[in-house]
């Protein structure tokens, strides 16, 4: 089950919009969400006085909900073992190089309580942890029966499929895991840069290695401090380089829920991460200070 809102705030002909979504399995009570509308309402007034951010290379922190994208979309998605074998992932050919950061572990697990839970594949596999990246260094691939017939070596467990639809390898669960840096050391060591926080859409070419994300909002970060609200603000870079770019992930991940189209099908799945600092992002803005 699931709810979302979106609220729209506009002044002179300035449209801003804030939104907020909960899905799981667990069943939702409505009745108990009326403050998710409350801060999508105050998001979208918020921004309306924020100012477009300056884009550059620059320190930047993601938020729990814009980092999960990065994993999911970024990461995940090169990591899908069809893509590997079909050449389209930049990933392929790095199983046990160091490819990040070694404070980097990215995981997908179906077993988890999560949005994307399931405890036997469209295959019939049983599921659980697959750790795509383990301290930097590039761990597995996720499998189907088929793919992993092909290699050889590894776990199936990662087929899905809607209704009469042909299983696909894909992703479930997917997450940073947390390290052990509170929000405000991350920060302090981030000294002056960004904080991105939410996610509106963007693309990746797992191919290429290449991303463009949307953030929803972000603060200028100066002396530590989160300061002025802006807007209209993205991340963009290569997969590769941004791995390596990590230099801190927080103590505590956060889940994030939502759908994944892959080959005309949509699957639930979540994403997160911990607060994570990137010492050269590369800022998408228009704004001149």
């Amino acid at each position: 089950s699931g709810f979302g809102v979106m609220a729209v705030a506009a002044r002179n002909g300035t449209l801003q919009m804030g939104y907020e979504r909960r899905h799981t399995i667990r069943g939702l009570n409505i009745r108990h969400q009326q403050d998710l509308a409350r801060e999508a309402a105050e998001r979208a007034l918020s921004l309306l006085d924020a100012r477009p951010a300056r884009g550059g290379t620059m320190r930047a922190v993601l938020d729990p909900e814009l980092a999960g994208v990065f994993a999911h979309e970024a990461v995940g998605h090169a990591s899908e073992a069809d893509l590997v074998q079909e050449g389209n992932s930049v990933l392929a050919g790095k199983i046990g190089e160091r490819i990040g950061n070694p404070v980097v572990t990215i995981v997908d697990d179906p077993s988890l309580p999560e949005f994307g839970f399931e405890p036997f594949d469209a295959e019939g596999s049983a599921t659980g942890r697959t750790e795509i990246i383990r301290k930097g260094v590039l761990a597995g691939f996720l499998h189907s029966r088929e793919t992993l017939a092909a290699v050889g070596n590894g776990r199936a467990g990662h087929a899905r499929a809607m209704a009469g639809e042909p299983p696909l390898v894909r992703m479930s669960n997917t997450f940073i895991e947390a390290g052990e840096s509170t929000r405000d050391e991350i920060l302090a060591e981030c000294g002056n840069g960004i904080l991105l926080k939410g996610s509106r859409g963007g693309q990746v070419d797992p191919g290429r290695g290449v991303f463009q994300f949307n953030a929803e909002y972000g603060y200028l970060i100066e002396d530590g401090e989160c300061t002025t609200m802006v807007r209209d603000v993205s991340l963009s870079g290569e997969i590769l380089r941004t791995l390596f770019s990590i230099r801190l992930c927080g103590n505590e991940v956060r889940m994030h829920q939502g759908y994944c189209g892959k080959g005309g099908q949509s699957v639930p799945v979540s994403d997160g991460a911990p607060y994570t600092l990137l010492d050269d992002a590369v800022v998408g803005g228009s704004g001149d200070s």
